[in-house]
């Protein structure tokens, strides 16, 4: 069930390990422990990445009911002091922690099997909250008559949020609010997340996944090269969230670590350098700070990720963790909307997670299970698909291409595609 997840609800499984190793036992050995032998001392499933799953998701709601209550200058307040560094690490983590452990995902299955994965993961609940949003919240607080509602062109373009093409506004609902007329402020990430897997796909189309240090190589020099051109080129610092570039090298810095897990040394001294590092690149408050704030959040992500302690049912709680990201904001707004003089920030934060961990659950036990749980005829169907292609393609090729002096000899027929 917990195979082949999204940035949010990811995948954790033991396959990933390709090499043997015993635990360490001196503080010798220990030192040089990489992040493939701590990856593997957990059996791929370490509890730290559940737990930076719920956290993160928690923290998102946590975060925004300071905007919800108080405005987006409230907001901006934090973006431009000290603590700048805490609240630009919630969302970079998560893609950092998706590259790492998505990059599993795609060394355990062929490049269709892998979209397909990615497919059936983000989009069934994306649409039903998309779905739940115009249908019952916004027909629920609109200002408008609902015949003027569900005739008005926002209203059909809010579907278009289920492909990727984002927007934010149904027609008068949340006009009056500290943020007036934005229903799901979280579904910004969703152009950048389909971003991450077009670029792991093309790279893994053109063989350079299998080139571990290859993609690291490149990744590193990718974000040196943009690095650079932003410091010759002056251009001015993100004014408020991380930009989407730093939230798409964030999460191809996670796959680079994942790839290369079994030469990058686990230590404490490189999460202290990965932690100034952050923290220096995000007060600079410059476009390079940002291009290389992305190498260290994802190695301050995977190396508390891979601690592995005995926490409960988190990996249970954890499955929640996409849902709650899902339906966080717009229950936010609900709750803003339906008690204007409770507009205080821990009091919404409180309600909104009670009510947006009911909607989670719902979301996981009644679909998104469901769908994962359904994922093999899903695959054998593509497989199929894909099979059926091969042999058209390969088929056509060899008519068009074939030398004169077999025009008149029919080509052997190709065996019968399998499932």
């Amino acid at each position: 069930m917990r195979n082949d997840l999204t940035f949010i609800n990811l995948p954790i499984c033991a396959a990933d390990i390709q090499r043997s190793r015993r635990t360490p036992t001196t503080p010798e050995e220990h030192a040089m422990t990489s992040i493939g032998d701590k990856w593997e001392a957990a059996k791929g499933r370490p509890a730290g990445f559940d737990l930076l799953r719920i956290s993160l998701a928690v923290a998102v709601i946590l975060w925004h009911s300071v905007a919800v209550c108080y405005g987006l200058p409230a907001e901006q307040w934090f973006y431009g002091g000290s603590l700048k560094p805490v609240v630009w690490l919630i969302v970079p983590a998560f893609f950092a922690l998706s590259g790492f452990l998505v990059a599993g995902s795609l060394e355990r299955n062929s490049l269709p099997a892998f979209v397909t994965l990615r497919v059936i993961r983000i989009f069934p609940a994306l649409t039903a909250e998309v779905v739940i949003s115009a249908m019952l919240i916004g027909p629920l607080f609109t200002n408008l008559a609902l015949s003027q509602y569900f005739t008005d062109l926002a209203f059909f373009r809010y579907f278009l949020n289920a492909i990727g093409d984002v927007h934010f506004y149904l027609p008068g609902v949340f006009s009056d609010l500290p943020v007036p007329n934005m229903v799901n402020s979280q579904l910004w990430t969703v152009p950048h997340e389909l971003e991450c897997y077009v670029a792991i796909s093309a790279a893994a189309l053109i063989g350079l996944t299998r080139r571990r240090r290859l993609f690291l190589f490149a990744v590193l020099f990718v974000v040196t090269a943009l690095a650079l051109r932003d410091i010759v080129g002056g251009k001015p610092a993100s004014p408020a969230a991380p930009p989407g570039r730093m939230l798409v090298l964030a999460f191809l810095c996670g796959v680079a670590l994942f790839l290369n897990r079994a030469r990058i040394v686990f230590s404490r001294w490189l999460l202290l350098v990965s932690l100034v590092g952050f923290v220096a690149s995000v007060l600079a408050s410059n476009r390079a700070g940002e291009d290389l704030a992305a190498l260290f959040v994802s190695y301050l992500t995977v190396y508390f990720g891979l601690l592995n302690f005995n926490i409960g049912p988190v990996t249970r709680v954890a499955d929640y963790s996409y849902g709650i990201y899902l339906y966080g904001f717009p229950v936010q707004q609900t709750v803003s909307q339906l008690l204007p003089n409770y507009r205080i920030w821990y009091v919404n934060f409180g309600i909104s997670l009670a009510v947006t961990s009911i909607f989670a659950i719902a979301s996981w036990h009644l679909l998104e299970s469901r769908v994962m749980a359904g994922k093999k005829p899903i695959l054998a169907f593509v497989s199929m698909l894909v099979d059926r292609v091969r042999y058209m393609l390969v088929t056509a090729w060899g008519l068009l291409f074939r030398r004169p002096a077999e025009a008149g000899t029919a080509p052997a027929k190709p065996p019968a595609p399998t499932n």
